[in-house]
C-alpha cells in the first residue's frame, strides 16, 4: 500500500472520532447537522448530497460519498455482497475478474483497529461492466463508501470542483449544457414572444401544451427537476389579440392529474380550469381542450390548479398576453418585456420557501438584462406566480409609472420606484430611460436576492435584473 493512501486512511480514522455523527451511511444521513472539522458539504448541480466529503490532513486528497452522488445523478449504484464490490451501471460482477477479498466473517460491530484493517482492504468497483482501477482505493466507513474525486469524474462524466473558500465540493454534470439549451426559451419569455399558433379551419388560433417533468437550470451550475409546459419553466408565452378565438389542447405527461386555469381571463365557466368544480381532472396520459374568446386585453397568466403547491411551486405556469385591437390612441413603447416572478425548491420542500427565486425561470446573475438606449420608452409586465411570497420590485436610478393592474389600465397612473406585488397579481409599469448607467431592478425583500439561501462571498442572486441604459 502506498504511503499516500496510508496517510489518508490515518487522517480519516482520526476524523472518525471527531466527526462520527456525519460519517453515516449514505441513506442514514447527516443532513442538517453541522459539518465537522475535515468534512465538506457536497453539491451536485446545486443539490445537496446526503453525506460529506472528507479531505486528508495535508489537504491533498479528496474522498467523496459514492452512492449518494450516484443516486442524485440517476445512476444505478449497488452493493455486490458475494464479491464485496460496488457495481455502477452494471448488472453483475465480471466473470473473468478475481476478488481476493472476503469480508463475510466481519461482524456488524468492530473495534477501531478492526475497522482500520477493513478500510485498508481495496473495494473493487465495476463500472459499466468492467472492473475499474481507481487512482486511490475506495474506503468504507460506517456503511458509506468514499472514493476519490478522479473516480467520481470518470464514473459519472462530471467535473468535481473543490471550493476551499466556501468549504464545499461542487460537482457539475449536465448543468452547463442544460443552461445553454434553455437560453432561447428564457429570452423569448423575457421579450414576450408568443408561441406560433396553428390557424384552424374555423379561424381559431390553436396551441398545444404538454405538462411534463424535466430538468431546468435556474442559474449556471444548478439543475432541478421542474414541472413544466413544453419543456420549459415557465411555460411558453401565449400571446393573442383581443377578440381572437383561442383553442388550447393540454396533454398530461405528469405522474399525477392536472388542469389549467386561465388566471384573470373572462371566459365561460366550463373553461375556467378548476378540477372538481368546472371540469374533471385531466388524468395521467389523457388530454383536454380549452376553447374560448380572448375577450379583453391585458397581462395575465395560466397555471395548474391541481396540487397547487407542488405543481405551481415547481414551474407549471406561464404568461398569457392579450394585445388590444390596434387603435390610434394606444400608447406605443420602444420595448415590451415580460417578467414571471417565482422560484424553485432545489433543496427545500414544497411547503418551505424557495431557495432560488427567479425571473422567467432564471436567478441573478443569469437573468437577462433590460438593454435600452437613452430616451427610449419601456413597458415591463410583471406577474407574481409565487405560491406564498409577496415581492417588492424596486428600480434604482429612475422612477416608473404603474399603468395597469391585473390586466386593467389604471385611470390615474402612479409615479413610483417600488411596487408591491402579491401572489396572483400582475402589474404593468412604464418608464423613459433618461439616465445612462447600469441600474439594478430587484425585490427589496432581501432574502429573495440570494441563491441557495446564502450570499456567497457577499454576492447577490435571485430576483434581480439590470436595466442597462446606453447612449
Amino acid at each position: 500500500m502506498s504511503m499516500k493512501k496510508t496517510g489518508l486512511i490515518a487522517a480519516l480514522l482520526a476524523l472518525m472520532v471527531q466527526v462520527s455523527p456525519i460519517l453515516s451511511s449514505a441513506h442514514g444521513g447527516a443532513m442538517g447537522e453541522e459539518k465537522g472539522e475535515g468534512s465538506l458539504q457536497v453539491m451536485v448541480d446545486g443539490r445537496m448530497v446526503e453525506g460529506s466529503a472528507m479531505v486528508s490532513s495535508d489537504m491533498s486528497e479528496l474522498m467523496l460519498p459514492l452512492r449518494s452522488i450516484g443516486e442524485i445523478l440517476g445512476s444505478e449504484v449497488r452493493w455486490d455482497a458475494e464479491h464485496q464490490a460496488v457495481l455502477i451501471n452494471s448488472a453483475f460482477y465480471p466473470e473473468n475478474s478475481s476478488n481476493h477479498m472476503d469480508h463475510s466473517s466481519h461482524q456488524d460491530h468492530q473495534s477501531m483497529g478492526e475497522m482500520g484493517n477493513m478500510m485498508m482492504q481495496p473495494t473493487p468497483i465495476v463500472l459499466d461492466g468492467v472492473l475499474y482501477q481507481a487512482d486511490i482505493d475506495p474506503i468504507r466507513m460506517n456503511g458509506s463508501l468514499l472514493v476519490s474525486a478522479d473516480t467520481i469524474e470518470k464514473a459519472f462524466h462530471v467535473q468535481v470542483k473543490w471550493n476551499k473558500a466556501l468549504n464545499k465540493v461542487q460537482i457539475v454534470s449536465s448543468a452547463t449544457s442544460q443552461f445553454e439549451k434553455e437560453q432561447e426559451q428564457v429570452d423569448n419569455a423575457f421579450h414576450g414572444v408568443g408561441m406560433v399558433p396553428v390557424i384552424a379551419a374555423d379561424g381559431a388560433k390553436e396551441f398545444h401544451l404538454t405538462a411534463e417533468i424535466g430538468p431546468w437550470s435556474p442559474v449556471k451550475g444548478v439543475v432541478t427537476n421542474a414541472w413544466m409546459f413544453n419543456g420549459q419553466a415557465p411555460g411558453p408565452v401565449i400571446r393573442v389579440t383581443e377578440g381572437d378565438h383561442v383553442r388550447i389542447k393540454l396533454d398530461n405527461k405528469l405522474p399525477e392529474p392536472t388542469a389549467i386555469h386561465w388566471h384573470g381571463l373572462h371566459l365561460p365557466n366550463g373553461m375556467d380550469g378548476v378540477p372538481g368544480l368546472t371540469q374533471d381532472n385531466v388524468q395521467v396520459g389523457s388530454n383536454y381542450t380549452y376553447d374560448f374568446i380572448a375577450s379583453h386585453p391585458g397581462t395575465f397568466m395560466y397555471h395548474s390548479h391541481y396540487d397547487d403547491m407542488k405543481q405551481i411551486g415547481n414551474g407549471l405556469y406561464g404568461a398569457f398576453i392579450i394585445d388590444p385591437k390596434i387603435t390610434s390612441s394606444e400608447t406605443k413603447y420602444d420595448h415590451d418585456y415580460m417578467m414571471m416572478i417565482s422560484g424553485f425548491h432545489v433543496n427545500t420542500s414544497d411547503e418551505e420557501d424557495q431557495d432560488y427565486y427567479t425571473i422567467n425561470g432564471r436567478s441573478y446573475p443569469d437573468t437577462p438584462p433590460i438593454v435600452v438606449k437613452k430616451g427610449e420608452t419601456v413597458r415591463i409586465r410583471m406577474a407574481n406566480i409565487d405560491t406564498m411570497e409577496v415581492h417588492t420590485m424596486h428600480l434604482h436610478g429612475m422612477d416608473f409609472k404603474v399603468i395597469a393592474k391585473d390586466g386593467h389600465p389604471v385611470k390615474e397612473p402612479q409615479t413610483m420606484n417600488t411596487v408591491l406585488i402579491g401572489p396572483g397579481e400582475t402589474y404593468d409599469i412604464a418608464l423613459t430611460a433618461d439616465t445612462i448607467g447600469n441600474w439594478m431592478f430587484h425585490c427589496h425583500i432581501l432574502d429573495h436576492t440570494m441563491n441557495a439561501g446564502e450570499m456567497a462571498n457577499g454576492e447577490m442572486g435571485g430576483l434581480i435584473t439590470i436595466l442597462k441604459v446606453t447612449e
